[in-house]
């Protein structure tokens, strides 16, 4: 049987630690239960063996509800990485707090095919604090400046719309200008109105609805400098619907070893009881990906996706056609 999902583009949350308390992110808004975990270099090396790992094209560092860099052996995770094979990474960060001379190191072992995407929301330590609660302002700009001066990776500024900054992004954009970044990314959120509104007011909502999303979030990329390399995907048309059968999806593997056909596939906001019944079974920290992968499980998937499909599916995929 071979694997029904995109196991050549892996999305990687290797932390589930954060500095910051966004409000509206999922660490903030629901309390789950794997917070400030990680991967050690030596489970993550026993999770993607190195035979396993120069099958994979591309890994994007992020997460559900932590930051990469926050991992105590980032720095070796990504020294085996590209030791080991050719992948190009995307590391996505808040950039808060690291110093000089650890932005030093990981530039080390980055390539002009490697991007690093810094999640910031202002224009100054107070406006980026109105949603980045507890973000550090000068080291974030600091390893900006300290990654631009050591490495000729890719560096990618993305910017959530909100009501305080939707009429600064031209301030802010010409601050990533100034620091070199080879991309500005503007993000458009659905996490609006309903829950988040006070007295049928949101007060983070931007007032221009073009700013706003509906399930996805939207994003818009001006390259400012370098193009990042594309790796052309093979795609396949197999499902009317579902992106992670037609590998338009990454597949996702969460800080507790979880594998999962998306990043969207288990984030807390649905239920989902094909994890709640399988967990055991899609964890890469006691088989291998293969395994999970080729599990007979998936054929129930595929049955529930035809039939009854998960709440996350229908809210992502099916009904956003």
């Amino acid at each position: 049987m071979l694997p029904l999902f995109n196991h050549q583009h892996l999305h990687i949350e290797v932390s589930s630690k954060c500095t910051l308390k966004c409000p509206r992110c999922p660490r903030t808004e629901l309390d789950p239960e794997g917070l400030n975990r990680e991967f050690n270099a030596a489970e993550f090396k026993a999770a993607f063996p190195i035979d396993q790992l120069k099958t994979v094209r591309t890994i994007v560092f992020c997460g559900d509800i932590g930051d990469p860099i926050y991992a105590t052996d980032f720095l070796e995770i990504v020294e085996y990485v590209k030791t080991f094979s050719s992948t190009d990474l995307t590391i996505v960060t808040n950039g808060s707090y690291k110093k000089t001379e650890w932005w030093q190191e990981l530039a080390k072992w980055l390539t002009n095919y490697d991007t690093v995407i810094f999640s910031v929301d202002g224009w100054d330590h107070d406006s980026n604090n109105l949603y980045r609660i507890n973000s550090n302002w000068d080291s974030i700009i600091n390893g900006i400046k300290s990654l631009r001066a050591a490495s000729n990776c890719r560096i990618s500024w993305s910017t959530i719309y909100f009501r305080f900054n939707e009429l600064n992004m031209d301030r802010i954009r010409n601050l990533a200008i100034e620091l070199g970044c080879d991309e500005f990314t503007t993000v458009c959120s659905s996490k609006f109105d309903g829950r988040y509104s006070v007295d049928g007011v949101d007060p983070l909502k931007p007032v221009d609805a073009d700013h706003t999303s509906g399930a996805q979030y939207l994003k818009e990329t001006l390259t400012l400098g370098r193009r990042r390399r594309v790796h052309p995907i093979k795609s396949q048309k197999t499902h009317e619907w579902a992106r992670c059968l037609n590998w338009q999806k990454e597949l996702f593997v969460n800080v507790d070893g979880l594998v999962f056909p998306c990043p969207w596939f288990n984030s807390g906001y649905q239920e989902n009881d094909f994890v709640q019944k399988y967990r055991d079974r899609l964890s890469i920290r006691t088989r291998s990906l293969n395994e999970v992968l080729t599990d007979s499980i998936w054929e129930e998937f595929i049955t529930r996706i035809e039939t009854m499909p998960l709440e996350v599916c229908r809210i992502k995929c099916r009904d956003c056609r």
